[in-house]
């Protein structure tokens, strides 16, 4: 059993700020060139320089903060081939293959006079005579110009060769390698027990139960290890665990996010996680469906859902904030994310100017972002486009069909009515002569200057929920009215489809027939509503009823719009009769801004192929089959979640370069496409979010399957073969062991057929996973970070693990899967929900001991048991936690009621299964707890803790009544308590 702690160790504060300040720097590119995994300038040339191994690290280090993607000091930048060897400002080239005398480059690092030399004193220290030798080498050789490691796609690799008989399979060949080449040699085979425990909370997030280590003691035969692996690897748990790290990588949360943080229900994602991963679901598939699964021709349910890993953007309800800058926050963090999360790449450097030292475009970044800006997601409360996904998965498959086929029923209908609106031939403009409005809002009748046609516009102040009162003359001769039409225009065409305008909804539209010698006007009743959308996410039939939906632009504008309202039957007209509106316009966006037509214009037609179309047999069954398929869809019972959905192509936005990343700063016009470093997308394709996403999951992609090892190695190793795991580009750590990295990434995405669980069964089977994960003092030494692996993990218990262990050791734990998150018992007063007065009800029954996946995650208040233990808000995505080690752990672990609650059942269990004696209890809960058997010298501390505790416990005192009702009860939940906190108990 490893050394025993009667209470958690702590490294001193100083110590860890060193820690932390030495990985800052080590992410800094002077630095990370530096690291572990690379080369640092030789004392003996090398006998052919590479580019990637000694001149992209030293350019890095010295040069590229001036000569780079943001600053190209002289017109120089050493991050192009191109432009590396093009002419200067000076006139000269920096680099001419071949010919040091006639490369600039080198008599400047050359000159011995500070002033003179680069980099200049203030920008850094001179290059060494040893790198300038580098430099002078390469150029002599040619100045071959390799692209950085990880943009250059995996492949095999032969096996090292080793004298030390060593390991098994393609990973152990690789480590050991590494390890032998800095002077280490492997650590002893771990022992079964701490194999077990390891294993099992690294594959389930779960410690092992007694029978299992039973079990897998008792097992001789050679398939041990392996049966043990097959059965966590199909357990339910599996999923659980390690949608954790998707979550963060998704930046999931229960909440919107920002200074309300208003519930969102958008759980079933969650759930669509935990289902996929235990179905093992290949990553290309994996990656297809989360990027742009409602794509998918003949997508299912679940696919629409798997898209809603980009809906789990925040949005932002604040009073005062605009619409379109947060929907373009939205649109940018789904880049940043896209490639953080799949392409392991700082890509949101490029958001205000080239990648200081990765060859990305700033007008690249734009074009990817092209890619997501038509989701038709607006930043508003509501959240629109929403999924309504059944609440029981049987009702799946038929909502899913039903959803198509009322699509496909709209659509139908959409295409009978645009055989009519389309032609403009038969609409007639009105000149309203009468304009008013209540409220502030005063409207005023001019003729465009392009058309000639008579236009309404605001003029001033413009008020919430204005009424419009619109009057005109119809046109003389026409004696039937069969539809109307309303246009509205943004103030400024162009304008907008760069910066969109404040939009407008028509929540109720009401009109009059005028006829002269009636006292009285007639009004209208309208048969239906349609407009320039087939699918609107506000219809403009619901203009025809009072609410507060109906046709709109909502909350911007940012092209000319249209809809048409067709009356029950057409309108008889006598000459000289006018046609009055009504427009009502009760909606406001967020922060009280008003929404309403601030240039409009009507027109009438007499067509009578609008009556023919409301009376035609074949419309008529298509509106009945319509209406019957919504009332199925309705009557399935379901929980409505945001998801993505695409703007249809003549609906899509235009993008633009934003100058120096300012969204209101709009310069070059761009289409959707990837940057030119990758390999391109196949001429001919329609560059879309489906496309982007095949192109990630493609084999071809130099950063996929590699991005996706290390993350899984980064999980059983706690720290990945490139420990940078957001940033495989130039300004990244080099990778430890790169050929072991290819390697497994080669064979992931060809003879592991994209399975993550076939790659974790191979590494946790290696022999490099299997080791001891004691160290001598000497092993420390030399690798204190354990990086060249000649020692077994041993990681602290992540946030969701702390939890799920004492449940599992209290006996409380609950196996219950899916559904609406909940609230487990957390002190009172964390939350204090700033507008909306949500509140956190601690939850009862079986609910109060579910596994920490479920528990409920507000952004600006996660659950702070968890947050202690390095859970991130996830208001954007975290690609990795850094764990901390403070006094605030064992706080939370030792008072959270929680907590405390589980150390009184584990206590509860320990003497109902422990044993007759207070030694044999002690000695059962040290076992359940480390899955080892204890010492005699851990059994002595605890006891001796049982009886002060015994000697301290006064029944009077409140303080201790709360824990128990007796001396031995809480006697036995303080040593409980302390067994949950040892060392051995909160690693694995």
């Amino acid at each position: 059993m490893p050394t025993f702690r009667p209470m958690p160790r702590f490294r001193p504060l100083t110590a860890r700020l060193l820690g932390a300040l030495l990985l800052v720097a080590a992410m800094m590119p002077s630095w990370s060139a530096l690291g572990d995994g690379g080369s640092e300038s030789p004392q003996s040339p090398p006998a052919k320089v590479s580019f990637n191994e000694h001149i992209r690290p030293l350019f890095a280090k010295h040069c590229v903060g001036c000569h780079g993607g943001v600053k190209q000091a002289s017109g120089v930048s050493l991050i192009y081939r191109d432009k590396a060897l093009a002419e200067g400002d000076s006139g000269m080239p920096a680099i001419v293959p071949g010919d040091v005398a006639a490369s600039y480059l080198v008599e400047r690092i050359a000159e011995p006079d500070d002033d003179l030399r680069m980099p200049p004193a203030e920008h850094g220290p001179a290059l060494s005579a040893d790198e300038i030798a580098l430099v002078k080498q390469w150029i002599t050789e040619g100045a071959n110009w390799e692209e950085h490691w990880s943009f250059v796609a995996p492949h095999q690799h032969p096996l090292p060769e080793s004298k030390l008989t060593w390991g098994h399979g393609r990973i152990d060949p690789f480590v050991l390698a590494g390890m032998e080449s800095h002077g280490l040699s492997p650590s002893p085979p771990a022992s079964k027990s701490e194999w077990l425990r390891r294993v099992t909370f690294d594959l389930t997030g779960m410690p092992p139960t007694a029978m299992e280590r039973a079990e897998f003691l008792a097992d001789e035969s050679p398939e041990a290890y392996e049966r043990v692996v097959d059965r966590l690897l199909a357990s339910p748990r599996y999923g659980e665990h390690w949608a954790a790290m998707w979550l963060d990588l998704a930046r999931y949360a229960d909440t919107m996010g920002y200074e309300k943080d208003p519930h969102r229900d958008i759980w079933p994602y969650r759930d669509w996680l935990i289902r996929a991963l235990n179905a093992d679901v290949p990553y290309n598939q994996f990656v297809i469906k989360q990027l742009a699964g409602d794509l998918i021709p003949e997508c299912t349910m679940d696919d629409r859902i798997a898209a809603a890993f980009h809906a789990n953007t925040q949005t932002n309800t604040e009073g005062g904030t605009d619409d379109e800058e947060f929907r373009t926050a939205t649109v940018l963090d789904r880049v940043n994310t896209t490639w953080q999360v799949f392409g392991g790449l700082t890509y949101g450097c490029t958001q205000c100017h080239s990648h200081p030292y990765d060859p990305i475009e700033h007008h690249e970044y734009y074009a990817f972002a092209a890619v997501f800006n038509s989701t038709r997601d607006h930043d508003l409360d509501e959240e629109s486009p929403r999924l309504r996904v059944p609440m029981n998965r049987e009702d799946d498959a038929r909502a899913n069909e039903l959803d198509r086929r009322i699509g496909e029923l709209r659509r139908a209908l959409h295409a009978e009515e645009m055989k009519v609106a389309s032609d403009n031939q038969p609409w007639q403009p009105l000149t309203p002569d009468v304009a008013t409005s209540t409220g502030q809002t005063k409207l005023a009748v001019q003729k465009d200057a392009d058309t000639g046609l008579a236009e309404y516009v605001t003029v001033g102040t413009v008020t919430i929920g204005s009424l419009y009162t619109l009057e005109a003359p119809l046109p003389q001769g026409m004696s039937e009215l069969t539809a109307i039409r309303l246009d509205a225009l943004p103030k400024d065409v162009q304008a907008a489809m760069k910066i969109p305008e404040l939009g407008f909804a028509v929540t109720r539209l009401r009109a009059w027939i005028i006829t002269p010698g009636s006292e009285t006007p007639e009004e209208v009743m309208f048969r239906f509503a349609m407009c320039d959308e087939a699918e609107p996410v506000l219809d403009p039939s619901d203009s025809l009823i009072d609410n507060n939906d109906g046709w709109a632009s909502f909350s911007k504008i940012d092209r000319p719009r249209w809809a048409v309202f067709v009356p029950l039957d057409p309108l008889k007209v006598a000459d000289g009769s006018r046609l009055r509106l009504e427009l009502k316009q009760s909606r406001a966006a967020t922060g009280a801004h008003p929404t309403v037509v601030n240039r409009g214009r009507l027109a009438v037609s007499s067509d009578a192929r609008w009556a023919e179309l409301v009376t035609n047999a074949e419309f008529q069954k298509l509106e009945d089959d319509l209406a019957k398929a919504r009332a199925e869809r309705d009557a399935i019972p379901a929980v409505s979640i945001p998801v993505i959905a695409e703007l249809d192509d003549e609906f899509r936005r235009h993008s633009y370069v934003f100058d120096r990343g300012n969204w209101l700063s709009k310069t070059d016009e761009v289409a959707p496409g990837v940057p030119a470093v990758f390999p391109a997308i196949a001429e001919g394709t329609k560059v879309n979010r489906l496309a982007v996403a095949e192109w990630f999951a493609s084999a071809e992609h130099p950063l996929t399957s590699r991005v996706q090892v290390n993350r899984v190695w980064e999980q059983l190793f706690g720290r990945g073969i490139v420990e940078t795991s957001g940033d495989f580009g130039t300004s990244g750590i080099l990778p430890t062991h790169q050929e072991l990295l290819d390697d497994l990434s080669t064979r992931f995405a060809t003879e592991m057929n994209w399975s993550t669980k076939t790659l974790l069964k191979e590494l946790v089977l290696s022999d490099t996973y299997r080791q001891a994960s004691r160290a001598s003092k000497e092993l420390i030494e030399a690798d204190r970070d354990n990086r060249w692996l000649a020692r077994g993990p041993r990681l602290r218990l992540t946030a969701e693990m702390v939890r799920d262990q004492a449940l599992a050791l209290s006996g409380k734990y609950v196996d219950k899967m899916f559904g609406p998150p909940v609230m487990p018992p957390q002190p009172d007063g964390i939350w204090r929900s700033a507008y909306n007065g949500a509140r956190w009800e601690n939850a009862e029954g079986v609910d109060r001991y579910r596994r920490a996946i479920y528990t409920y995650w507000k952004r600006t208040s996660p659950y702070p048991a968890m947050m202690m233990f390095d859970t991130p808000s996830r208001e954007v995505c975290s690609v990795r936690r850094i764990q901390t080690n403070t006094p605030l752990q064992p706080l939370v672990t030792m008072n959270d009621p929680a907590f405390v609650e589980c150390a009184q059942a584990f206590a509860a269990r320990m003497a109902s299964e422990g044993g007759g004696t207070t030694n044999e209890q002690i000695a059962w809960a040290l076992e359940q707890a480390t899955c080892d058997e204890p010492t005699e010298r851990a059994i002595a501390v605890l006891v001796s803790l049982y009886d002060d505790a015994i000697a301290q416990f006064d029944a009077s005192d409140e303080q201790m009544k709360t824990l128990a009702d007796n001396r031995e009860s809480y006697a036995r939940t303080i040593v409980a308590s302390a067994i949950l906190n040892l060392d051995d108990v909160m690693t694995r």
